[in-house]
């Protein structure tokens, strides 16, 4: 199917709210971007944008159908956009079966040319598909959920024509902490040129685990675990061996009585990690934080916002169920880069984060801007606002990994369920076109 769009407004109709634990858009060489996602009726499919002309023509395919007889927002697809313009697309259907399935262009930043479905087979469930390229050894990463408390690794050395064997790397410990969420990051390594690593942050369901901490670390090209000042630990993706949590640097740890959620996950430098903190059945005390790395530790900054409620149901008033309206930070080739040799980035810091949440009178989705290294936040604009009597809900904010400045964010809004009302793009943040 294409579609012609010649509006401001870009939308994704009947697109599904995303699992936040994956690359659900991104980049590619070719300067266009790419997003997957999940819909009301349970397909997974990939949209290509130009992210320089709203006019040229978009184009979208769907490459299946899963869980029809619901449409879980879990079931989101995970992107990876190779350096060669090949495109991979990983998807799950949530906890349902063993099987991870995933498809590849047979062409370059092709879309219409995915070859057939294959799937790799595990030992249990299996849910949370995140992708990646490592570039410097010619693999591909994939991580993912076994058996809802265990996450495991493999990789790829053809492209995802074969897959290793799965190596566990973590197991939840009796607080349950169970949710992983990693993301890729380039930097420049004296006299060695530009390396990869991935920087990851984890933490255990809001209500079930009795740890409400969120912890991190790094896993450097070679699969080796790091801490978050470089010291190698005896834990490798490749051999084996499972993370200590005990051992890896606290990011927040939540006061007696509340409870967090891990947002977002900034490949940049400095290391930012963005939460919110509540205490269940209180919306009123959702609170938005950034936390920065510094030589001596994780620093949290000041109060950002307040997030105003819980997005779930009448059915799940605590708010352990389901997420705040959700941030995400800035990290495209515009302002702050992530420092990849192919843009030529120059080395900055990711001094934005959007934020939506209910401000007591309307939905909205904000940008706020540090000038003080994320020790505090001040409100830079409001991009979308959607007054409360339309009981319509703004949530999810993302930016596309290597997003460019005219396509910084997109967003949900609509019903938190199934049906979310559309997908669409930021037309404040300096979108070009064509006249």
């Amino acid at each position: 199917m294409i579609n012609h769009e010649r509006s401001r407004e870009v939308r994704i109709k009947r697109a599904n709210t995303d699992w936040w634990i994956h690359e659900p858009a991104m980049v590619g060489n070719n300067g266009k971007t790419y997003v997957a996602y999940s819909t009301d009726m349970g397909e997974i499919h990939v949209k290509e944008l130009d992210a320089k002309c709203s006019r040229e023509v978009s184009r979208d395919v769907c490459l299946c159908r899963i869980n029809c007889n619901y449409a879980d927002e879990h079931n989101s697809p995970s992107l990876c956009v190779m350096e060669n313009g090949k495109i991979i697309v990983a998807y799950t259907g949530h906890a349902q079966d063993p099987v991870m399935r995933y498809r590849v262009t047979e062409r370059p930043y092709d879309i219409t040319s995915f070859g057939p479905e294959r799937v790799l087979t595990y030992r249990g469930e299996v849910t949370y598909a995140q992708l990646f390229e490592n570039v410097s050894r010619g693999e591909l990463w994939l991580f993912c959920r076994v058996s809802r408390v265990t996450w495991e690794f493999r990789y790829s050395k053809d492209e995802g024509e074969s897959w290793s064997e799965p190596t566990r790397f973590l197991i939840s410990d009796a607080g349950g902490l169970f949710y992983f969420n990693a993301r890729k990051q380039w930097f420049a390594k004296r006299s060695e040129g530009v390396w990869e690593q991935w920087i990851f942050a984890l933490y255990g369901h809001p209500r079930i685990s009795a740890d409400h901490t969120v912890r991190s670390g790094i896993f450097d090209r070679d699969g080796n675990l790091l801490r978050m000042n470089g010291e190698k630990t005896n834990v490798n993706l490749y051999a084996g061996g499972v993370i200590d949590l005990s051992k890896l640097e606290k990011v927040y740890e939540s006061p007696e009585g509340s409870t967090v959620r891990l947002l977002s996950v900034a490949p940049t430098l400095p290391y930012r990690v963005g939460l919110a903190s509540f205490r269940l059945n209180e919306p009123d005390t959702i609170c938005y934080y950034t936390a920065s790395w510094q030589e001596d530790g994780w620093k949290l900054s000041a109060p950002i916002a307040k997030g105003g409620e819980f997005l779930s149901p009448d059915t799940m008033l605590d708010g352990s169920q389901t997420y705040v309206g959700g941030m995400a930070y800035y990290y495209g080739v515009g302002e702050s880069g992530l420092h990849h040799e192919r843009f030529g980035y120059i080395p900055t810091e990711t001094n934005r984060v959007y934020i939506a949440r209910f401000d007591g009178e309307a939905r909205v989705l904000e940008s706020y801007r540090s000038v003080d290294r994320g020790a505090s936040y001040q409100l830079e604009q409001t991009i979308r606002r959607i007054p409360k009597e339309k009981n319509v809900k703004i949530w999810r904010p993302t930016v596309p990994i290597y997003a460019q400045d005219n396509l910084p964010l997109y967003w949900h809004e609509g019903s938190y369920g199934a049906h979310t009302g559309g997908w669409h793009c930021d037309e404040v943040m300096l979108v070009e076109y064509d006249d």
